[in-house]
């Protein structure tokens, strides 16, 4: 072998060193980026059960508290409102019609009066 030849190898060696030294570091940069992704997918899922489960009790506990019931109170509370409202408002329009009756029955005997 030459010097030339030896030469020649040794440089494509070296290159080769050099591009497998690059290769690891852009693998090791992919690993570790690969890690912390994967520890924060981790934390994340440890988050939301951490979530589910205080979801979970909190519903429980309204539960216990009578939520269903104090929400049928409630709709039938609103039910009842509504029908007061209604109730009032027939009463409102009943009452102007009253007023309205008692006006004509004025007119008419204060008219007879007149004629009389």
């Amino acid at each position: 072998m030459s010097d030339a030849d030896e030469s020649l190898e040794l440089r494509l060696a070296r290159q080769a060193r050099d591009e497998a030294a690059a290769d690891r570091k852009d693998a090791e940069k992919d690993l570790a980026e690969a890690q912390y992704l994967r520890a924060q997918a981790a934390r994340d899922r440890a988050e939301i059960a951490e979530i589910e489960r205080a979801v979970g009790r909190r519903e429980e506990a309204l539960r216990a508290a009578g939520e269903p019931d104090f929400i049928r109170r409630e709709q039938e509370a609103t039910a009842k409102l509504e029908q007061a409202r209604d109730l009032l408002s027939r009463y409102d329009n009943d009452k102007h019609g009253a007023a309205i009756a008692l006006q004509q029955i004025n007119e008419r005997e204060a008219a007879a009066a007149r004629r009389a």
